[in-house]
């Protein structure tokens, strides 16, 4: 995780994540453990590829080689290569397929043409994780990369979706973010950190003294209050 992050700019590019729900939903977050107790033994952050051999041959199956498909570009190239040459210090096999832009949501979205592992990304509409867990490990989920399909867990992230009582239903979404992380339903890299540049002639309505800022759910402009200083 730590070569990735660093072919991003490192600590400007964000944190290692350690699930899909971010921190800054706060009601919802919590640590999953899947970097330091969740799969037996803590991993630092360049990798242990001897506990990866091990929970290889404890799964009872061959490993199979891994097609992952990826959006080219200049960044994703080079973390392709890290994740492929990372991986085969564990003895995984894997084949890159980079996909031009505009191209790879067609590829991955579709059964028949999606390799095994596919690199996504995806953030909250609003500060629940409602727009997240159901979203990425349900079938009836917008983004359903994962292909998961647990009546147990589909029934415990309906039932956390109409939950009530908030502090309840953040426990419930921070129990399901853990599952799946268990599950390995997903491989989180990191929770991204935005970097972007406004003009000085460019404010916004809500901004302390006017000062542009970043929407925190879905970390985009705040559009609907940006305007343009005379």
């Amino acid at each position: 995780m730590l070569r990735t992050l660093t072919i991003y700019g490192g600590s400007y590019a964000g944190d290692v994540a350690d699930g899909v729900v971010k921190p800054n939903l706060k009601a919802d977050y919590a640590p999953t453990g899947l970097w330091d107790t969740l799969l037996g033994a803590k991993v630092p952050d360049s990798g242990d590829p001897e506990l990866a051999k091990k929970l290889i041959a404890e799964s009872g199956e061959p490993m199979p080689t891994i097609t992952y498909d990826y959006g080219q570009g200049p960044a994703q190239d080079k973390e392709a290569a890290s994740i492929q040459a990372s991986l085969a210090k564990a003895g995984i096999t894997v084949k890159i397929n980079p996909i031009p832009r505009g191209q790879r949501n067609s590829v991955e979205m579709n059964p028949a043409t999606e390799g095994s592992l596919e690199w996504t990304a995806w953030a909250p509409d609003w500060l629940n994780a409602s727009t997240v867990i159901p979203e990425m490990f349900t079938p009836s989920g917008g983004w359903p990369l994962s292909r998961a399909n647990d009546k147990a867990f589909n029934d415990k992230a309906a039932a956390a979706k109409a939950e009530l009582d908030r502090a309840k239903q953040g426990t419930m979404w921070q129990e399901l973010d853990k599952e799946a992380m268990a599950n390995a339903w997903a491989v989180p890299i990191r929770f991204s950190r935005t970097q972007r540049l406004a003009g000085s002639k460019v404010g916004a309505v809500s901004g302390i003294n006017g000062q542009v800022y970043l929407w925190a759910p879905y970390g985009s402009w705040s559009y609907a209050d940006l305007y343009v200083k005379k």
